[in-house]
C-alpha cells in the first residue's frame, strides 16, 4: 500500500525527533519475528531506556543524512527494525543482543552512532562495555574506598587504647580475685 506524501514527512520528521534524541541506533533485521516476540522484544528495550521500531529504509535514510548521522546505507536494506537508545547504546545492544538467544529470526546487522558506524562484529565488543550505573558504582566505589580506610586509620589508636584498658582491669580482676 503506498504511503502519502503528508504520511511520508510525517514519518521523516518522526525518525529526525528519534535520532536527535539519542546516543545511536541498532539495526536488526527481524524477518519472520512473529508479532508477541517482536512485543517482547520492544519491552526489552523499554526496559534500558530505547524504542524499538519498524523503520521505512528511505525515509530513514533521509533522516540520518538530515541530522548528520553517517550513512549506513548497506544497514537498510531488507525488512529492518530499529532500537533508538535514548540513554545507552551499550544497553541497548546488550538487551537486542540477548533477544536474539531467544529468537533465531532475529539478527543484528549494525549499529550506528553519530560520528561512528559499527558493524555486526563490533557489536561485541560494544555489548561487553559497562553501563552507566555500572561505571557510577565503580567510581563511587573508588571514592568511598579510601574514606573507609581513612576512618579505619583514624579510630584504630582509639580502638587500641580501649583494648589495653580492658585488657588491664580484666588483669586486676583477676589477681583481686585470686588474693
Amino acid at each position: 500500500m503506498a504511503i502519502t506524501k503528508e504520511r511520508k514527512i510525517e514519518l521523516v520528521e518522526q525518525y529526525i525527533d528519534l535520532l536527535e534524541r539519542s546516543k545511536g541506533m541498532v539495526v536488526t533485521e527481524y524477518r519472520g519475528l512473529t508479532m508477541p516476540r517482536f512485543n517482547a522484544i520492544r519491552d526489552k528495550m523499554r526496559e534500558v531506556g530505547s524504542q524499538y521500531m519498524v523503520t521505512k529504509n528511505t525515509l530513514l535514510k533521509i533522516a540520518l543524512s538530515e541530522v548528520g548521522f553517517e550513512g549506513p546505507v548497506d544497514l537498510l536494506n531488507g525488512p529492518v527494525a530499529v532500537g533508538f537508545a535514548f540513554d545507552n547504546l551499550p544497553a541497548t545492544v546488550k538487551a537486542l543482543m540477548d533477544a536474539t538467544k531467544d529468537n533465531e529470526l532475529l539478527i543484528l546487522k549494525g549499529a550506528i552512532a553519530p560520528t561512528e558506524v559499527y558493524n555486526e562484529a563490533q557489536l561485541k565488543v560494544l555489548s561487553e562495555l559497562p553501563t552507566m550505573d555500572e561505571l557510577r558504582a565503580t567510581l563511587a566505589g573508588m571514592v568511598v574506598q579510601p574514606a573507609a580506610q581513612l576512618i579505619s586509620l583514624l579510630v584504630a589508636p582509639q580502638r587500641d587504647v580501649v583494648s589495653v584498658i580492658a585488657a588491664y582491669i580484666e588483669k586486676h580482676e583477676s589477681s583481686d580475685e585470686a588474693a
